[in-house]
């Protein structure tokens, strides 16, 4: 159990980027273990989060480190495995120093990626000890003392003890002396939040029983807040100083190169539920006092995601000053045109949503039936569950790959922790590829950034610090790095390789997208291949299918940053050979069933008693759920005898012969009566969500190019509405974001309809 720690860094100053010509940096770096003896001869890299450069040095045998950093602007560290632990910022001359302590567990801790508190019901439990009670063999005893920078006990302070895996809030108050004490289950972590400071601290506790003290340092707000709708709106006073838990952050807002006055300004909190609102000063600034070890995302009225302010690194007295231009989106100034056309609509795959994982087995391919519910005399309809999975040990030898990346690091790539989220899933897939595969990596915001070279992947480790080195910032312009890409991977084309760029990006900027279609006509035509990955719910699904169909490639969605492997997968299957082709599932059912939906597949066949779905090729790990949904006609025990079989065949592409693989299921029979709930497997009501959402897109778009302003509104809140019925108390984190742009839609009809 590692002791809990509190850190009081000195002041954390981010100046506004400018470069300085000629900066010059002298640091040291002194590392120590836990035990607070020299880290000698530990790999210490830096990269340079502009240019990428990377260099590699090593602690001498105290633990010591000298550098100068004569170029650059901002330099990312990692020591051994602790990765992204230090910043050296090279604006001017000077010097920096660091003591680190090198300890893996507690920094993995430290940067753990907490779940979107916004999708848990917590069970709020209060706490109202007046004195340490006396831990047994399940709980734990913890004392907060919580004083401000004076050392004053600070009284009547809410902190509550977080606990994502019991979904569990311990709540409680400061007594006069700044103690609030709690009794806690052991063998679980826990986040220490201070009034509306999430995770200022944090304690795990082991397999023990034992009672501790955790000192907080917390400063009472000097200013004031009240809320304006969603937002949080503050009154700062003039000169205020940052505080051990809030930090000043000074923003100047530019359009067209000049500051805008009175312009409303819009921060979101990652992975929080909390918004600010504030108004540009004559001058164009604006400012906020935000809790620390948070990262927001700044919006305008006709921009979203327009920058990010990371706070997150923040510890102690600090302060942030940026200066951010304004890009109005021309969908957002003229809203009408933000109501999707028909025709630009694309279905969402509903097996992107389910998370359960089929067994594998020593067969080539499985086949799974399961239903939705049981049977009895009052049952009306009934759910039929259908799943299929390639077993991944059949997987055969895939040809060497050459793989040029195009990442989005736009503002937006915050939201949800996307881009860290999606940095690990390209290191876990760098780790399965071969030194025979090359790769390069181009990034881009409103600039565009060669990170990677494209190169043989002997050196993991050195392109792994790379890709951890990417930080989200700016607007978004696809087509300067989709070209850079392109022309990368154009001059590095290998035969005997598969040439593919993928694309990682929400597909919405402030380019023309006829640009980046006209390349990928271009580059496609030397051979190149294309894919795309649309990261969010907001991504421009017509865009990166085109290029995706222009390319060759696939087009996979990967809205929750939870689905980023499985996308992953899906978009290499192009790439490894299939085990089998001209597949057809067939799903077969007796009279007494009527078949009326089937939610996993557009391209369903019906005839009477049976329905047929093509499949393209079945690819190694490969799995698939639908559901079908069916009416039942005269519900008896009978019905038990009535099998219904799902029937698989497809071709080996190396013996040309057919395959079968064959499932029966038997109607489960219940005396109960009443109509049973269809819905209550987890993934059920999620492939439902996502039906619904198609629908209601589908619905609200003929609806408004038909003129029917008020039918286009009532399909989108109707869609609201059953997704609430389905998850009446917290809609789940990979669905969230979509749920939230349907949400958006419904704002959109609002605001149409308070218009003259």
């Amino acid at each position: 159990m590692k002791p809990i720690r509190h850190l009081l860094s000195a002041l954390c100053c981010i100046p506004i980027a400018t470069g300085i010509a000629h900066a010059q940096t002298n640091y040291h770096l002194q590392v120590v273990n836990n035990q607070n003896q020299p880290a000698g001869n530990l790999s210490v890299r830096f990269v340079e989060a502009k240019t990428f450069e990377r260099i590699e040095k090593k602690t001498n045998a105290s633990g010591a480190l000298d550098l100068v950093f004569d170029h650059g602007e901002l330099w990312i560290g990692s020591v051994g495995e602790m990765s992204n632990c230090l910043w050296v910022e090279n604006w001017g001359k000077g010097s920096a120093s660091k003591h680190l302590t090198y300890d893996l567990e507690v920094w993995e801790r430290e940067n753990r990626i907490l779940p979107d508190r916004s999708t848990i019901v917590f069970k709020k439990t209060p706490q109202k000890f007046t004195s340490m009670p006396f831990p047994d063999a399940n709980h734990c005893g913890l004392k907060v003392v919580v004083k401000n920078r004076e050392g004053k006990a600070q009284a009547n302070i809410p902190v509550t003890l977080t606990c994502f895996a019991l979904a569990e809030q311990f709540t409680g108050t400061t007594n006069a002396s700044g103690e609030c004490i709690f009794l806690v289950p052991n063998k679980n972590d826990f986040e220490i939040d201070v009034a509306d400071i999430l995770s200022l601290e944090w304690v795990d506790f082991k397999d023990e029983s034992t009672a501790r003290t955790a000192f907080i340092t917390y400063e009472k707000k000097a200013f004031t807040e009240k809320q304006e709708g969603k937002y949080t709106v503050q009154t700062i006073p003039a000169g205020i100083k940052p505080s051990s838990s809030h930090a000043v952050v000074d923003l100047t807002i530019r359009k067209g190169g000049s500051p805008i006055a009175n312009e409303p300004v819009y921060l979101k909190t990652v992975g929080g539920s909390i918004k600010y609102k504030g108004k540009t000063d004559a001058t164009g600034k604006v400012w906020f006092m935000l809790p620390l070890k948070t990262k927001y995302v700044v919006d305008f009225t006709f921009q979203r995601d327009a920058s990010v302010l990371d706070l997150s690194r923040m510890k102690g007295f600090a302060t942030m000053g940026k200066t951010i231009n304004y890009i109005p989106d021309p969908r957002l100034e003229n809203i009408e045109s933000f109501i999707p056309r028909v025709k630009d609509l694309v279905a969402l795959n509903v097996n992107d949503f389910v998370t359960a994982q089929y067994p594998s087995s020593d067969n080539e391919v499985d086949l799974f039936l399961k239903w939705g519910n049981k049977f009895n005399a009052s049952s009306k309809e009934v759910v039929l569950e259908v799943g299929f999975k390639v077993n991944a040990k059949n997987k055969k030898v895939s040809i060497p790959k050459n793989l040029l990346f195009v990442i989005d690091v736009s503002g937006s790539m915050s939201n949800e922790n996307r881009l860290e989220l999606l940095k690990n899933t390209l290191i876990e897939f760098i780790n399965r590829m071969t030194p025979q595969d090359r790769i390069g990596i181009v990034a881009f915001d409103d600039q565009v950034y060669k990170v990677l070279p494209s190169q043989f992947i002997t050196n993991k480790a050195a392109i792994c610090d790379i890709i951890r080195a990417l930080q989200p910032n700016g607007g978004t312009n696809i087509s300067i790095g989709f070209e850079e890409g392109l022309k990368q991977l154009s001059a590095d084309k290998k035969a005997n390789m598969v040439n593919r760029l993928v694309l990682l990006s929400d597909g919405y900027g402030g380019d023309e997208p006829e640009i980046s279609i006209n390349l990928a006509k271009t580059y496609a035509a030397k051979g190149l291949q294309i894919s795309a990955i649309g990261v969010g719910y907001d991504y421009n699904t017509v865009l990166l299918e085109q290029l995706a169909t222009i390319g060759g490639g696939t087009m996979q969605m990967a809205g929750d940053p939870s689905h980023y492997s499985q996308a992953f997968l899906k978009t290499f299957d192009g790439i490894i050979d299939p085990i089998g082709t001209d597949v057809k599932l067939e799903i077969l059912f007796n009279d007494q069933i009527v078949y009326r939906q089937l939610l996993g597949y557009e391209n369903a066949k019906v005839n009477a008693g049976k329905v047929t779905v093509d499949i393209d090729h079945l690819f190694p790990g490969l799995q698939k759920m639908a559901l079908v949904k069916m009416d039942i006609i005269n519900s008896t025990p009978a019905i038990e005898k009535q099998k219904v079989v799902a029937r698989m065949t497809y071709t080996d592409p190396v013996s040309k012969k057919q395959k079968t693989v064959e499932k029966e299921l038997n109607p489960e029979w219940s005396p109960a009566t009443g109509l049973l709930d269809m819905t209550l497997d987890m993934n059920h009501k999620r492939m439902m969500a996502v039906a619904i959402v198609n629908q209601s897109m589908k619905l609200m778009a003929e609806r408004f190019a038909a003129g029917d302003k008020a039918g286009a509104e009532k399909a989108a809140n109707g869609g609201v509405t059953q997704i609430q019925k389905l998850f009446p108390q917290a809609i789940p984190a990979d669905l969230k974001g979509l749920f939230e742009k349907l949400q958006e839609y419904v704002n959109v009809f609002e605001q149409l309809r308070a218009e003259p």
